[in-house]
């Protein structure tokens, strides 16, 4: 079975390698948490082995990504231009005040535009950045399809599609169903601790994987994504001969 690298080796060594193929992988992230940089690392880590790889942007124009991509990763102009492109945004742009809230029917229906636009083509790596979209502009049959087309997409053509959506955004039973549909569930959250923001990922499910119990904490710096593990420790009374200081315990 062939595995896709996310391309952070710590979270790649968590999960046998990759993300199995014929997988749809679900992104809840907290506001901030970036998962749209582990997505940037992904559809690069596809072009450094001359895999296919679409990027479908609904929150940001085509261009807008590209720029982003040069703020962590020093890529020449002609291998970033082999990234293909679905771009929902900039017919919003172009349209104006007057398409907020009827984009579906002024611009065309972007559901069958994406699932058109997959079907065409044979890629490696999909980038869905976001469904919130989908969420926001159709109902809840129609998002299902969607992600029901992804997966058969992905398994017929062994590949791996990469979803974004924001944490808490549709109701509890929305989300269950989103979970259980999907092959994969990783969580982006930030939490307060130790008087500062702290960025964690948990992987929920994987399917084909032996999933990690641990926690990750995560930094972001111009070098990209950096790993490691949260570590609980667990403080014991301490033993009548050894009064004199706590014993830690690690797990």
């Amino acid at each position: 079975m062939k595995r896709y690298p996310t391309g952070i080796l710590d979270l790649d060594s968590q999960i046998g390698g990759g993300f199995p193929e014929g997988s749809v992988i679900l992104l809840l992230e907290d506001p901030g948490a970036e998962a749209e940089i582990l997505s940037f690392y992904f559809v690069v880590e596809g072009l450094k082995k001359n895999e296919k790889a679409l990027y479908i942007t609904t929150d940001d124009t085509m261009e807008e990504i590209k720029e982003s991509l040069k703020v962590y990763f020093n890529i020449p102009e002609n291998i970033s231009e082999k990234i293909k492109f679905i771009d929902l945004m900039s017919s919003r742009i172009v349209g104006g005040c007057k398409s907020f809230g009827s984009i579906p029917s002024i611009y065309g229906d972007a559901h069958n535009q994406v699932i058109n636009g997959i079907f065409k083509e044979c890629y490696d790596r999909i980038v869905l950045n976001n469904l919130a979209y989908f969420t926001k502009n159709y109902d809840r049959d129609t998002v299902m399809n969607l992600l029901e087309n992804l997966s058969i997409y992905v398994k017929r053509k062994k590949s791996v599609v990469l979803i974004l959506l924001p944490k808490g955004l549709l109701d509890s039973s929305y989300e269950v169903a989103i979970k259980h549909v999907v092959d994969g569930v990783i969580e982006m959250s930030i939490v307060e601790a130790e008087n500062e923001v702290q960025r964690r990922i948990k992987i929920l499910k994987l399917k084909r994987t032996i999933v990690p119990k641990s926690i990750f904490r995560y930094e972001i710096t111009d070098k990209g994504i950096s790993l490691e593990s949260v570590k609980r420790i667990i403080r014991h009374p301490p033993r009548p001969e050894c009064q004199a200081s706590d014993t830690e315990m690690v797990l």
